[in-house]
């Protein structure tokens, strides 16, 4: 499964992609209570071991696949940059190895396959 896409040739801490590339991820947890809004949850995911976090709007959670959509906008450090929609908690973006994004990505659509 492709994950990477295409760097910007500014050489920065974090090297952007031209587009991001869009894919659905398996969650390990989901909690949408106690939350301000009633469209918010935290979601878990198991990066081969390495637990990360991120604060979403329900409206890209799949609960019935246990997915949720995610850009992935660069690369920093060897690892590529995973970025959620801002919520009322902020704004969700880590960093994470591409072997472990394969194991949990369900779906990749790459911009210039679309």
């Amino acid at each position: 499964m492709k994950l990477r896409g295409k760097l910007s040739p500014e050489p920065i801490w974090t090297r952007y992609y031209r587009e991001p590339v869009l894919a659905n991820l398996t969650y390990t947890k989901i909690s949408k209570d106690p939350f301000p809004t009633p469209q918010e949850a935290q979601i878990w995911f198991d990066l081969d071991g390495e637990i990360k976090s991120a604060f979403v709007p329900l409206r890209i959670v799949n609960e019935e696949k246990r997915a949720v959509t995610a850009a992935l906008v660069g690369e920093r450090e060897g690892k590529i940059v995973v970025d959620f929609p801002p919520t009322n908690f902020g704004h969700t973006r880590f960093a994470a190895d591409e072997a472990a994004l394969e194991k949990i990505a369900i779906a990749v659509f790459h911009p210039d396959e679309r």
